[in-house]
């Protein structure tokens, strides 16, 4: 049920009716479970409304829930990397807003055998050289 109600709530796309939410919520519930409620929903919303888990990662990636499940994201690309032959430093890299650069070639392979929820994790956290150059301009 709160899931649900969270989900219904994200989907309004109001942030302040959204904190209000999840203030309420931590003070009447264990805050693993609110947490817990706050990554399923992003589970969730990948899968069943593309627009609202954009505009929820956007604007919500400061809580810690996200920041902690797009570092397991990150986690998980380095490592598919890294035993794909990709060299740190050299293919891919991170940087201070937690983000994973590179190349179009390491990008290509790390999207390959993903699942559809995955691909779109990724791409919160992923930075490909043609990005990097277009922000740099």
């Amino acid at each position: 049920m709160h899931l649900e109600r969270l989900i219904y709530i994200l989907k309004i796309k109001d942030k302040k009716l959204v904190e209000y939410w999840l203030e309420k919520i931590n003070t009447n519930i264990d805050i693993e479970y609110a947490d817990s409620l706050l990554i399923a929903a992003i589970f969730e919303l990948s899968v069943g409304d593309i627009q609202t888990f954009h505009w929820t990662l956007d604007n919500f990636s400061d809580l810690q829930p996200y920041i902690n499940l797009l570092d397991s994201v990150t986690r998980f690309a380095i490592q598919k990397l890294i035993k794909k032959g990709f060299i740190p430093g050299q293919d891919f890299s991170n940087n201070s807003q937690r983000q994973l650069l590179l190349n179009e070639n390491a990008k290509t392979v790390l999207m390959a055998d993903t699942s559809k929820s995955d691909k779109l994790l990724l791409e919160k956290v992923l930075l490909i050289h043609q990005q990097i150059h277009s922000l740099t301009l």
